[in-house]
């Protein structure tokens, strides 16, 4: 990684909305345009992002995205249903490629007991596109909508510091969340991709009754096939957005989408695997926009089956992996290699473990120990996705030589999302996070329902826990180190790599960037 990406992460108990470059000074990490790092086979350039230029009002945008099963924004955990909600409805903030924090239906937020209360001031004058005015009392529901356990919100595995009761309106405009505990992060969660504000007394069925105050309204749907939004006239930033109309077209695989922008059916594509980037980077009419990010693949074991009940064969299963090849092959070097925990480097926690190398010799002598010397035969599901079927594929080859007969499963997006925590062996996209406790948390944590290795350790819980509530940074440092360390002792999942992502566009296409956790922000895109 090259030197100048700014990794000093800093942190703060309380904090009250500030002027720009202040919060630019709140938490730094890696930007979108680190091209520093392996200009590599891809052959992305320095300086590829376009400069500013003043927007250019009109026009429809036509993007491809892949498929979505439900855009319930309670229940959404796909790339294309987020894109889809993100252009309806609207978070309190927003975090920007350098992690700060860009306020948005939120215009200032401090915590006055280091971390366990949070308040926020509301921006006042946003309307819903049904016209009502959006109040305390709408935040207030919304989140009490996620964490109500008889809602089946996924959001609630990513709050559980969050309880029914505990957002409360203070006035018109203020809200105060009170937490279990102290979470010195808590701006950052306001903007999982489940928290988009909704009106008090939203009622369901999302796709029949799309409202929210974002920059678009949605004035179609057909499931599996197409979104259409129109222009929402009345959005408090006044001017944007510049775009009439944005039109989003459903793929249930990546080729479909890149010959319909290599044949100009459409202008943009939500994102792409490195692998798929590569024909398109001869194109001179379309551009490819990379973030570093903390997405990553995590290749989860059920801890409480066998084989992978027993450490050493979790450990076997990372020690055959190839990392720098598979760094090489799937992500043309656009990305860095990973350790077997999800603490990527943008987070600028500085994990110091030895890095695992593949060694299949000491793989072999694991899996002899633990009662496997012939090794064993092993379903490995995944859905086609990104890079992800290649994945599987190298990783096949590289279990063969210490035993490990792999069958492949890989399976629809959707088909795979249907039991992906239930598969002996799966191997997952995981969306970048803005803070290293969101993913510990969330992929790791004893109570999260997206627990897919099933794996459990009270230790570990108190560790995030803990992390989740600090604002020292020695003190942050060294429980990053514990969790890593545990994780990657332990082994879970097998984490091979963080990725860079990429969005490719077509030139004509201005205002939108590659996004850390793939999130699509239109209100400043236009057409040249």
């Amino acid at each position: 990684m090259n030197d100048d990406t700014p990794r000093n992460r800093k942190h703060a108990t309380s904090r009250r909305s500030a002027p720009d470059h202040e919060r630019r000074d709140f938490i730094r990490a890696s930007g979108v345009l680190g091209f520093g790092l392996a200009t590599s086979a891809l052959g992305l350039r320095p300086g590829t992002a376009e400069a500013a230029e003043p927007g250019r009002r009109g026009g429809t945008l036509r993007v491809a995205i892949p498929a979505a099963k439900s855009i319930d924004p309670l229940k959404i955990d796909s790339a294309g249903a987020i894109a889809i909600v993100q252009q309806v409805g609207e978070y309190l903030v927003w975090a920007e490629p350098d992690l700060s924090l860009r306020p948005v239906l939120a215009t200032a937020w401090h915590t006055p007991d280091g971390g366990k209360t949070w308040i926020f001031e509301l921006r006042k004058g946003v309307k819903f596109h049904d016209g009502r005015e959006m109040t305390a009392d709408d935040v207030v529901a919304t989140f009490e909508r996620l964490v109500n356990p008889k809602m089946a919100s996924v959001a609630r595995a990513q709050i559980p510091f969050l309880k029914p009761g505990d957002t409360t309106r203070v006035d018109h405009h203020t809200v105060k969340f009170t937490l279990d505990r102290a979470v010195g992060e808590f701006p950052y969660y306001t903007q999982i991709y489940n928290a988009v504000i909704l009106p008090h007394d939203y009622a369901g069925d999302f796709a029949k009754n799309p409202v929210g105050t974002g920059p678009f309204r949605m004035i179609d749907y057909k499931p599996q096939q197409s979104a259409r939004f129109e222009r929402n006239p009345d959005y408090w930033d006044a001017g944007k957005p510049y775009l009439d109309a944005v039109e989003m077209g459903l793929y249930g695989s990546p080729q479909p989408m890149i010959l319909a922008l290599q044949g100009g059916d459409t202008d943009m594509m939500l994102g792409i695997s490195s692998i798929d980037a590569k024909p398109l980077l001869a194109k001179p009419d379309i551009r490819i926009a990379r973030a570093h990010s903390s997405a990553t693949r995590l290749l989860a074991m059920r801890v409480d089956r066998k084989p992978f009940n027993d450490r050493r064969v979790r450990q076997a299963v990372a020690l055959c992996l190839n990392r720098e090849a598979m760094l090489k092959v799937l992500l043309g070097g656009a990305g860095e290699l990973g350790n077997d925990h999800p603490i990527a480097p943008i987070f600028g926690d500085h994990i110091r473990l030895k890095q695992r190398h593949q060694d299949v010799g000491r793989a072999r002598r694991l899996l002899a120990e633990a009662g496997y010397p012939r090794g064993f035969e092993i379903d490995l599901y995944t859905g086609d996705y990104l890079e992800l079927p290649q994945y599987a594929i190298l990783a096949q080859q590289m279990l063969a030589p210490a035993g490990i007969r792999v069958k492949l499963r890989v399976e629809p997006l959707n088909t795979y999302y249907d039991h992906w925590t239930q598969v002996d062996f799966g191997l997952t996209d995981w969306t970048g996070r803005t803070t290293p406790s969101q993913i510990l948390s969330a992929a790791f944590g004893g109570h999260s329902e997206w627990n897919a290795a099933h794996w459990k350790h009270p230790g570990f819980d108190d560790i995030v826990a803990k992390l989740e509530a600090s604002t020292d940074p020695h003190q942050r440092d060294r429980l990053a180190n514990q969790a890593a360390t545990m994780l990657h002792d332990e082994t879970p999942a097998a984490i091979a790599y963080f990725i860079d992502l990429l969005r490719p566009m077509r030139r004509k296409v201005k205002g939108v960037e590659a996004n850390m956790s793939q999130y699509l922000d239109l209100t400043q895109a236009w057409l040249s």
